[in-house]
């Protein structure tokens, strides 16, 4: 008796939605995508309890007759290609034919839909892959689909979803990156009830980013228009010194489709060359023209990833065309409003300001000694190295580590004994003897541990400093509806923030032990660290304690002997000194076996 049997179209249609149908916001990519490929100029999305309960996808599109709406529900139906050969011409999103008779074999589907030129549409109505009715019906032009229950009769798929806030977030980047592409079209998407966006059709991007965004993005943004060898890139990228730290917001586009390609980013990297600090991404909408022949798209499931013919080309061709727009960069300005006064700023953080009319002590002068070659010399060393020291951005400059060490004072970390330091390797590494051996100290990890451990155990109680000028971020509307979420948590470990928009907030104080310089930016970097790493799940303390210590000192920011023993100090008194909130070690100590046995001493 055989057993391979040739398995029947419900279960083979159940499997290749595992493969198509990821997550609710796979459900809305494949719908907006039929959706632009059917000439749409408005698309309404619609999604409740992060698009379990019902993905409603509403467009002006041509529309299907009877026929046609039957048929889409058929595996690999599809008026986008025809012949082998289209596949290595594809001009749509879509072409595969999998994607609507996937949804509906995990789902309670509905479709309504009607040719402009035709009196009456037609409702198909499927649960679980089994049709249940299909009839005439009245419905203005168009096409709409409502996926309910998603995932109803496939319980391990369901039970393997995340959180509603991470669900939401991923179906918000979906209809980002599919809006993106095609300002010309109305989009709007709404969840449990509330806009989220409306975003008119424009002949340009600018406005669709600037809503998506924030006005503060769109103004950080260079335009982008290059062409080269019958590869055209047109967008966006961030002007020198605007990063973030990730790649999330390195959006790029191949022929009209989101893609993630490392030699688009490679591209990117090599684009701005040393301006880019390792650990930094710019952010970059970028929108390619490849010929169809010279790009597979039909390599991933989901569509996301591509292959190119000639990588290497596309990689240089990107990089001129952000290196041309760099040179092209205006000069960068400050400006202070005149209209606040002084006395303004005075009130508003509460500083009283007297005049001291008592006449102040002579100054003691002291003439130069004679110009020697050796005082010259000597005299430049002292200027410059204050200079040096005091134009590092971290937190020492307000609160420095050299205020917990004392003269004399040794720190004693367990299993190590006393600490002396040495010097620095690098000026990253603290080297130190101890008595078991020689110590290399990370900086930046073991900085990391400290701040994380001071946020959490004064969680409820962190010291907050207020800000003379509380700071207006405008921030993506993931970013703030998360913030929104997590004001609680934020506010415990010293974060004073008030929402004042859909995606604006303003932050009125900061955790006393964070350097208020470039705050924003390091406000910036904890959202985007949280929402990287999908911690919109919880939200919770310890995650955002976690992503705010990316204001630890960096790798290379240069620190006095005092700073250094300072933070050994204060890493000495932490109860896990001995890695950093990641993981990393913070130390490594090479004993005195090991260089005994390295020397050849036994």
């Amino acid at each position: 008796m055989s057993k391979i049997r040739i398995l029947s179209e419900q279960v083979s249609n159940r499997i290749a939605a595992g493969e198509v149908i990821e997550r609710p916001a796979s459900v809305v990519k494949e719908l907006v995508e039929n959706a632009i490929d059917a000439g749409a100029t408005r698309i309404s999305v619609a999604i409740e309890k992060a698009g379990v309960k019902l993905i409603s996808v509403t467009d002006n599109g041509y529309g299907m007759d009877a026929d046609d709406a039957l048929l889409c529900l058929e595996p690999h139906a599809t008026g986008k290609i025809r012949e082998e050969s289209d596949i290595d011409n594809i001009i749509t999103l879509g072409f595969r034919g999998e994607a609507i008779p996937s949804i509906a074999s995990v789902s309670r589907f509905t479709l309504r839909t009607r040719h402009a030129d035709s009196p009456d549409g037609t409702e198909v109505v499927v649960n679980g892959g089994k049709a249940v009715k299909a009839e005439p019906t009245g419905c203005a032009p168009g096409t709409e689909i409502m996926v309910r229950d998603l995932f109803f009769n496939t319980p391990a798929r369901k039970k393997f979803m995340r959180s509603a806030a991470t669900e939401e977030k991923h179906i918000q980047e979906v209809v980002y990156q599919l809006a993106l592409p095609y300002p010309e079209i109305y989009f709007e998407l709404t969840i449990d009830g509330n806009r989220i966006f409306s975003s008119p059709g424009a002949p340009t991007l600018e406005s669709r980013i600037t809503t998506f965004f924030g006005r503060n993005f769109m103004n950080s943004l260079l335009p982008v228009a290059y062409s080269s060898e019958g590869i055209t890139v047109n967008g966006f990228t961030a002007l020198h010194g605007f990063t973030r730290s990730s790649r999330r917001e390195q959006r790029t586009f191949v022929n009209g489709r989101a893609v993630e390609a490392p030699a688009l980013y490679r591209g990117i990297r090599e684009g701005y060359g040393g301006m880019v600090e390792i650990g930094r991404f710019p952010p970059a909408i970028i929108f390619m023209r490849v010929d169809p022949h010279d790009v597979d798209v039909n390599v991933h499931p989901a569509k996301r990833e591509v292959r190119f013919r000639h990588e290497y080309k596309l990689s240089g061709i990107i990089a001129e065309a952000i290196k041309t727009a760099l040179r092209q960069a205006p000069a960068p300005t400050v400006s202070i409003d005149p209209a606040i006064s002084l006395r303004a700023l005075l009130d508003a953080s509460e500083i009283v300001y007297e005049q001291n009319d008592a006449e102040q002590p002579a100054l003691d002068f002291t003439p130069p000694p004679a110009d020697t070659g050796f005082n010259h010399f000597e005299r430049q060393i002292r200027n410059i190295a204050p200079i040096a020291v005091s134009s590092v951005n971290h937190e020492f400059a307000d609160q420095p580590l050299s205020r917990d060490f004392e003269e004399n004072q040794e720190p004693m970390l367990p299993g190590s004994g006393r600490i002396r330091l040495l010097g620095f390797l690098d000026c990253s590494y603290l080297v130190a003897i101890a008595d078991n051996g020689l110590l290399v100290v990370d900086q930046h990890a073991a900085h990391e541990r400290v701040l994380f451990e001071r946020l959490l155990k004064n969680a409820g109680k962190v010291p907050v400093q207020k800000l003379l000028l509380p700071i207006t971020l405008e921030l993506s509307r993931a970013e703030t509806a998360f913030v929104e979420k997590n004001l609680d948590a934020f506010s415990k470990i010293g974060f004073d923030i008030a929402p004042l928009s859909s995606n604006t907030i303003m932050l009125n104080g900061v955790p006393a032990s964070l350097k208020q310089e470039n705050i924003g930016g390091v406000l910036r970097d904890t959202l985007s660290e949280l929402l990287e790493n999908n911690s919109a799940a919880s939200g919770s303390v310890d995650e955002i304690a976690l992503a705010a210590c990316k204001a630890a000192v960096k790798a290379h920011d240069l620190l006095t002997m005092d700073e250094a023993r300072g933070l050994l100090n204060q890493m000495a008194k932490c109860d896990l000194p001995f890695s950093c909130p990641h993981g990393r070690p913070t130390i490594i100590n090479i004993s005195k076996a090991e260089l005994e046995k390295r020397f050849g001493r036994r």
